[in-house]
């Protein structure tokens, strides 16, 4: 069997990285061919497994409103005949798009008569009062999705339920799974190279650095925290997208810290690999995020390293970690209950211990690698054989 994947980003933080080890089994049965829309540490990674091309296209874009019709739908004509001629060359059995805001790579599939499964790993409405013509491009992409796809795969049943009222052929929650590596990272390493030593509690926050990811809260905790921990220390461990607005929340971030004269507390690490060792020298690890968070990777991948959580109360963030169970969660955007719970948590030590303990068995049952990649594999056997017999997939109730 030959699989296209197509990419949306040449990156391989996020989905790219999620689905890798799904698709693993499919080059080692057949062959895989990958499509990224710029070079990148994705193609370095599926080049391991599959032949990887550069593609022009447009990756996560949908129309925002009348206004942005028109643009968008030259681009998409343009981006189908992309797709349909690479199809067409390569004659693949399968296409796997790694996100559902991509929709020509679906359509070209459908129209050259291909199946097409959908890793869905977005939250289309993030929860962010977003313009009127951005929900309805959003809507329209869920319906575009749905329509095009021969299976969705959802990363929780947060983002599932957005297809609840379409007629979906078969829609899965998968949950991204971890395996055993993010606990074999060298904390003391990291910090001696961050000049850390002292750093009590040290604090991470690991994510791209974007308003929708509010790193912003836990530099406005950290004065009150640093006047119970006099050697806090917070890590901001990611960059800003190449966009001009997460450009300048970057610097906004700088400034923040400045004017509240805990610029010597705060550290800007960049993106870090492996991301074992930052988890290894944190203490706690943060998410303070103010947008519809469609899994909460980030949770799983620290508690499965042995370092406490805090998180906020969005999205899927609920399905992940139970509030006092695997985690201590608080009220998204409230920087003062984020630092409640930091400091709560880190004068309990057994608490972090209860946390941790709770946390890994969680990860153990419900977000190993192994259920996902079983998991994937009946999808794809189940979106195929319906191809076998000359007929399309028939309707399924979303799994739970």
């Amino acid at each position: 069997m030959h699989t296209l994947v197509v990419l949306h980003s040449g990156a391989v933080a996020g989905p790219p990285g999620h689905v890798f080890p799904w698709l693993s089994p499919l080059a080692e049965q057949g062959s895989v061919s990958v499509v990224v829309p710029a070079e990148g540490s994705a193609a370095d990674l599926y080049a391991t497994i599959g032949r990887t091309a550069v593609l022009d296209y447009e990756p996560l874009t949908y129309p925002a409103g009348m206004r942005a019709l028109g643009p968008y739908a030259a681009r998409f004509v343009a981006d189908v005949r992309s797709f349909g001629r690479l199809i067409r060359q390569l004659e693949p059995d399968l296409v796997f798009s790694v996100t559902a805001s991509l929709p020509a790579a679906c359509l070209a599939a459908r129209l050259q008569r291909v199946p097409t499964v959908v890793f869905v790993g977005e939250i289309f409405d993030k929860g962010l009062g977003t313009s009127r013509g951005r929900a309805l491009g959003a809507a329209a992409a869920v319906r575009m999705t749905a329509a095009l796809a021969n299976g969705l795969v959802c990363c929780s049943q947060t983002v599932a339920r957005q297809f609840a009222a379409n007629r979906t052929p078969l829609l899965k929650t998968i949950y991204p799974g971890v395996d055993g590596t993010y606990a074999n990272g060298d904390g003391a390493r990291f910090r001696a190279r961050h000049e850390l030593t002292q750093a009590t509690p040290c604090l991470a926050v690991v994510g791209n650095v974007t308003p929708a990811r509010g790193q912003d809260l836990l530099i406005r905790a950290l004065p009150a925290l640093r006047q119970q921990f006099p050697d806090v220390h917070c890590l901001i461990a990611g960059v800003p997208h190449p966009r001009p607005g997460d450009l300048a929340y970057r610097q906004e971030l700088a400034r923040l810290a400045r004017r509240l004269g805990v610029q010597d507390a705060v550290s800007f690490v960049g993106l870090i690999d492996p991301i074992a060792d930052l988890y290894a020298a944190s203490d706690i690890v943060v998410n303070p995020a103010r947008f519809k968070e469609p899994f909460g990777r980030v949770a799983v991948e620290a508690l499965s390293a042995g370092c406490p959580v805090v998180t906020a109360a969005v999205g899927a963030v609920g399905e992940v970690v139970r509030d006092g169970q695997e985690a201590l969660v608080f009220a998204a955007e409230d920087h003062e209950a984020l630092g409640d719970a930091i400091a709560r948590l880190w004068r309990d030590r057994r608490m972090r211990q209860e946390l941790v303990r709770n946390g890994r068995r969680r990860v153990a049952t419900r977000f190993r690698e192994d259920l996902a990649v079983e998991a994937f594999a009946e999808v794809v056997d189940r979106v195929l054989a319906p191809r076998s017999r000359g007929a399309t997939p028939t309707l399924a109730a979303p799994s739970r």
